[in-house]
């Protein structure tokens, strides 16, 4: 069953299974709604199912014991309430103070259009300044749980608006993952972290080849790569001292 993203009855439908049927009941009134009434019960969870479930798995609800139906459906259940619960709470906000701003808007505009009044000499800046379309379009921002990730919530045009870009990156960033062979995948030798295997025999993360070769080095032969560095040290500090008896001497 897809989503119709349109102000029709199945549309209507849609929401009414998902939010005043699902959302709008805790866990333990759904697990007593499929002991007392199991064909109800069943019933809305055969809609929950078709809405939330991933398309790709190619799992009807038909499929599914009456018992895994129930489980998968109270599972999504904690997913879910915690965002349902922040856009619930921002759509009372709105509902409550919408009105009264728009009132505010309507005597303010009222104001300014009257020649008698202290803002009709700041008519021109009220009109540019200040519109509907801003003061409907206050947005809420849903952080999801345990996540960084925040949904951009507003209600302008009466209308849900949601901006859901960083869920789309993961999605996006998912879709590239999804069906890829995992043998093009491994831990790189020196540093452990993922490599993506692009050309036969790579073994190193991008700046670890030299850094492991370094480490073999010392390994097979710990005493000449010390005497080496004693060796560097020694230049080193002797290219220092010859610099400062230049600056002496000039």
């Amino acid at each position: 069953m897809a989503i119709i993203k349109n102000n029709d009855a199945s549309h209507k439908k849609v929401l009414k299974i998902l939010i005043e049927d699902y959302l709008e009941r805790d866990i333990a009134q759904l697990k007593d709604l499929y002991r007392k009434h199991p064909d109800k019960a069943l019933f809305v969870f055969d809609g929950i199912f078709q809405l939330l479930s991933n398309p790709d798995d190619h799992i009807d609800a038909d499929d599914l014991t009456g018992d895994e139906l129930e489980g998968a459906v109270l599972e999504w259940h904690p997913l879910l309430t915690p965002v349902w619960t922040k856009i619930r709470k921002a759509f009372l906000d709105h509902k409550d103070n919408a009105p009264k701003e728009r009132e505010k808007y309507k005597k303010m505009m009222n104001a300014a259009n009257d020649p008698s009044s202290s803002l009709a000499p700041y008519k021109e800046i009220v009109e540019a300044g200040d519109d509907l379309s801003v003061l409907d379009g206050k947005t809420y921002d849903i952080r999801l749980r345990r996540s960084p990730i925040t949904i951009k919530l507003s209600f302008a045009s009466d209308k849900f608006a949601i901006s859901m870009e960083e869920i789309r990156v993961i999605d996006r960033f998912l879709l590239h993952l999804k069906d890829a062979p995992t043998d093009i995948f491994r831990a790189c030798a020196f540093c452990g972290k993922i490599i993506i295997i692009t050309r036969k025999g790579k073994r190193y993360h991008s700046g670890c080849a030299p850094k492991a070769k370094q480490k073999e080095r010392w390994e097979r032969d710990p005493e000449g790569c010390r005497e080496k560095e004693r060796n560097r040290y020694h230049q080193r500090v002797k290219g220092n001292g010859n610099d400062q008896e230049k600056e002496e001497r000039s």
